[in-house]
């Protein structure tokens, strides 16, 4: 064997973390191999986080290393949350992790999305994550365009993943070309990508020369029929005062169960266009009630601009009922759409 392939291979030897066989092979063939080499060897070990490799390769090489540098690494470790080389370290040299400490850093991985790491840090304190630092890191999941990751933190939490959530997920996927998850959370938020962002993801994807998906993201905006799509969102009564209407109001109602007129608990959504046939109102009845748990509501046609409608729905504080209706002699502009009773 050359000189320069001895050399190389026992490059490849502490590259990889096998210490003992490049000191042995170095011996064997009488290749240099310097102390202090051994010594950036043991050091890259221990930044990587494999402890075991250093303290292996150090006791191969006659190399002490201190515990109190071995303890710091392990500090290290948790402070950079490698949960996993944390406590691979903390069993080797036999020193018991901090627990609260553990804690702390999987609040924190959960709060930054890392949920592998959040979720094996509460695993080593045997504790349950959170719900809401679950949620948290969901939707950090989500704006990072991780769905898989996002989905598996609100299964924990559970709790199911807003619509808006997994509509900015479907669209960090898609301008990243990632058009089977982009998809996928769209679907899930029961709403449809718009044809712009279908092409942006194709192009994204020819760019990249996966033709398959491509194909899939061009054949998925030509099925996009935008006049026909209607997203409904829930908005706040404050956000509905900052809006054109001026007194926004759907006149006084009352509970056709109990007349009760006083106790009304009011909701409202933006919808991104007003129902035009029969088929869009069982369109809208069916997404208010799947989305929202709302079987009967009204709607004031193109309010909001750009045809966008409002709708109102109310709950009787009374008795619990959906079946609050408008007085009579209000705005013919409301249409009213009740639960459908099946036959």
């Amino acid at each position: 064997m050359t000189d320069e392939k001895v050399t190389a291979y026992i490059k490849k030897c502490l590259d990889a973390g096998r210490m003992a066989e490049a000191i042995d092979t170095a011996k064997v063939t009488g290749a240099p191999l310097s102390n202090e080499e051994l010594n950036v060897y043991i050091r890259k070990y221990l930044d990587n986080g494999w402890m075991h490799k250093a303290i292996e390769g150090s006791k191969a090489g006659g190399i002490d290393i201190p515990k109190d540098v071995l303890l710091k690494y392990v500090n290290k470790y948790l402070e950079d949350e490698k949960i996993y080389s944390a406590l691979d370290a903390s069993r080797i040299i036999g020193i018991p992790l901090p627990m609260e400490k553990i804690a702390f850093i999987g609040k924190e991985c959960l709060h930054k999305g890392n949920i592998s790491s959040g979720l094996e840090a509460f695993k080593i304190i045997k504790e349950k994550p959170p719900e809401e630092d679950l949620i948290i890191c969901g939707n950090m999941c989500f704006k990072d365009g991780r769905l898989s990751d996002g989905l598996e933190a609100y299964k924990l939490a559970n709790k199911a993943p807003p619509a808006d959530e997994l509509t900015i997920c479907g669209n960090i996927c898609l301008n990243k070309g990632q058009i089977t998850p982009g998809l996928e959370a769209y679907k899930l938020a029961n709403k449809t990508p718009t044809k712009e962002i279908l092409r942006i993801c194709g192009e994204a994807c020819l760019l990249e020369k996966r033709t398959d998906d491509a194909r899939k993201a061009f054949v998925a905006a030509q099925k996009v029929d935008e006049s026909r799509t209607m997203d409904v969102r829930e908005i706040s009564y404050e956000e509905l005062k900052t809006s054109r209407i001026d007194n926004p109001c759907f006149g006084q109602k009352y509970c056709s169960d109990c007349e009760n007129r006083i106790i009304i608990k009011e909701r409202y959504f933006e919808v991104s266009r007003c129902p035009e046939t029969k088929e869009d109102e069982e369109k809208l009845d069916k997404l208010m009630k799947t989305q929202y748990g709302v079987s009967h509501f009204f709607i004031e046609m193109d309010i909001l601009g750009s045809g966008k409608g409002l709708i109102n729905c109310a709950i009787c504080g009374s008795c619990g009922s959906q079946n609050v209706v408008l007085s009579s002699g209000d705005d013919a502009g409301y249409m009213e759409i009740k639960k459908r009773k099946m036959d």
